[in-house]
């Protein structure tokens, strides 16, 4: 295909990338490849990955409740009763009376009128930051923040502006 000013473009087929992707098998064959070590215990601060002892340093487990008793009862109890999931995202039929159980007491916790639960961190930037920043607003954001809010303010209609790591002295440079 030629472009307004005359440069080739050639496009390869999307499938044809895939079954020629080569670089993950290439990274463990250089026995560098750190990710899907299955974990041989149950998630916590420890857990046991090729029969070492490790530190988990990558969890989202941030109050340690993911094996607390009464969590795991209280799991339990709701599968029992709501099956394994869903069947949908909240918006069109999966919303269950749990979560609006838990959106109440979190509103009343919080001393607010309602409150709102979204299952991911990306969810829940993604809801917030694209209902916040409208057409003629801008993101301020750090150039290494999380992904998950660089693609809430990437995905909502203001403008985004990224700073160097904590300075935004340099706010606007190479921008």
């Amino acid at each position: 295909m030629q472009t307004k000013d005359k440069t080739i473009v050639s496009y390869k087929d999307i499938f044809e990338k895939c079954y020629n992707y080569a670089d993950a098998d290439n990274v463990k064959a250089l026995g560098i490849y750190p990710y899907f070590h299955p974990l041989q215990s149950a998630p916590g601060d420890e857990v046991l990955i090729d029969g070492h002892k490790c530190i988990m340093v990558g969890s989202n487990n941030y109050l340690g409740l993911v094996n607390h008793p009464k969590v795991k009862e209280a799991a339990a109890e709701a599968a029992r009763k709501y099956g394994s999931g869903c069947t949908g995202s909240r918006f069109l039929n999966g919303t269950l009376d749990l979560h609006i159980e838990l959106e109440d007491r979190l509103a009343k916790f919080m001393k607010k009128e309602a409150a709102q639960v979204f299952s991911t961190g990306f969810q829940t930037n993604l809801g917030t930051i694209s209902t916040l920043v409208l057409k003629n607003d801008a993101v301020i954001i750090d150039r290494q923040d999380h992904a998950c809010i660089v693609d809430g303010a990437r995905l909502s209609y203001g403008k985004v502006y990224k700073f160097a790591h904590n300075d935004m002295k340099r706010f606007g440079a190479g921008d």
